[in-house]
């Protein structure tokens, strides 16, 4: 097996398996969306096309090669599919002439054998594909951008972006005398764009994010294919494609790595869940319902008869002025202040005191470790702590 093969089939491979991740990570937030499926759609012509391909390199078998064919004739039809669903408008009859037309043409034209039908088939292909390509980037640059809200003007862009990458990246997928690159560079556009899909999900991460994190993956990987080139004194197409396969192996762990923060968002079981899951009509139930919670489990309830010992008059002063305590805040209370609440912490063995009832009067008291106090459980706690508070008030003017 050549230097140039074991390349490529690894490029492809971790194309494929960039793919497979994006796929079940689609899948298992929603299945069922009409742009969900065309997703779906375009994804799995793709993980097609580099499976088949891998094969037809491997085996030389007829079936192989012909599917190659057809799932790249798919491709454009694919994009033109998905552009439509993103843009929620239809494509132009002539534009939808051209992708449904060159795929048919295509699936037939894949029966053909090779040694009849190349190498003009191929230019025929990467003409459609490069056309089929500029006619969707053309209906994403000219869409009416306020037709769209801003996640979905977010994800045209993102596709958009991801176009212009693999456009000249496709290219080294056709071999001819006149572009004969050491190794096929179309799956490590693919792989970029399922990891610009897949950041979607991170409503927080920007375009300029993640294209600044791309660089800096691509220059770190750069870096060091470089010095193990030096190392072991590699030619220039050695070294291209040990930088390649570097590239995609960190693109393909990134990718997977972004796929389990996904998978672990949705199934997080956060205070904010508890307060759109939970009962509101019953502040006791609401209370227990919290200390089940992973963040807060074994928080306590402290009523009237469990705060004896301390200062009443004075702890509700304090909680009415700052319904949320935690143990890092005792230096900023007043002396008085500052003895009750350590007490308070120590006794019960607390990090933070909250304020869940004003009449009758009571706290809540739980241990959250210092690596769990994130901002945003600092901030989830607070709107259980104001929610507490507001349906105990509800309660008592039922009353």
């Amino acid at each position: 097996m050549s230097p140039s093969l074991i390349a490529d089939s690894f490029v492809s491979l971790a194309a494929l398996g960039g793919l497979l991740i994006l796929i079940g990570a689609i899948h298992d937030f929603d299945a069922t969306s009409p742009l969900t499926r065309r997703f779906l759609f375009g994804l799995r012509v793709l993980s097609l096309l580099m499976a088949s391909r891998v094969l037809s390199w491997w085996t030389g078998l007829y079936v192989f090669e012909a599917a190659t064919v057809m799932a790249a004739g798919l491709v454009p039809l694919a994009t033109i599919i998905l552009a439509e669903g993103l843009l929620r408008r239809h494509a132009p009859k002539l534009t939808k002439w051209i992708a449904a037309g060159g795929a048919a043409s295509f699936i037939v034209l894949a029966l053909l054998p090779a040694t009849f039908a190349e190498p003009w088939r191929s230019v025929m292909l990467f003409a459609y594909q490069f056309v089929s390509f500029a006619l969707a980037a053309h209906m994403a640059v000219t869409r009416d951008r306020a037709s769209l809200s801003k996640a979905e003007n977010q994800a045209v862009d993102r596709v958009a972006l991801s176009l212009l990458l693999i456009l000249p990246l496709f290219v080294t997928d056709f071999r001819s005398p006149y572009i004969d690159m050491p190794v096929r560079l179309g799956g490590v556009a693919v792989l970029f764009l399922c990891w610009l899909l897949i950041s979607l999900g991170q409503r927080t991460v920007s375009h300029r994010d993640t294209l600044a994190s791309f660089v800096i993956l691509l220059s770190v990987a750069l870096v060091g294919a470089l010095a193990i080139g030096i190392e072991n004194g590699l030619g220039t197409a050695a070294l291209v494609r040990t930088a390649t396969v570097v590239v995609c192996a960190s693109l393909l762990g990134v990718i997977w790595k972004d796929s389990i923060t996904l998978r672990a968002e949705q199934r997080r079981q956060s205070l904010i869940r508890h307060l759109a899951e939970d009962r509101i009509d019953d502040p006791l139930g609401f209370l227990r319902e919290l200390q089940n919670h992973p963040l807060v489990e074994g928080a306590l309830q402290l009523g009237e008869p469990e705060l004896v010992d301390f200062d009443l008059p004075a702890l509700k002063t304090l909680f009415l002025e700052r319904p949320l305590l935690r143990a890092a805040q005792i230096q900023d209370l007043p002396e008085t202040d500052s003895e009750q609440l350590a007490w308070l912490l120590e006794k019960y063995e607390a990090t933070h005191v909250m304020l869940a009832s004003l009449h009758p009067f009571r706290l809540v008291a739980l241990n959250m470790p210092s690596i769990s106090a994130t901002p945003g459980a600092e901030t989830e706690l607070k709107v259980v702590q104001r929610m507490a508070f507001l349906i105990s008030q509800r309660s008592a003017g039922h009353d």
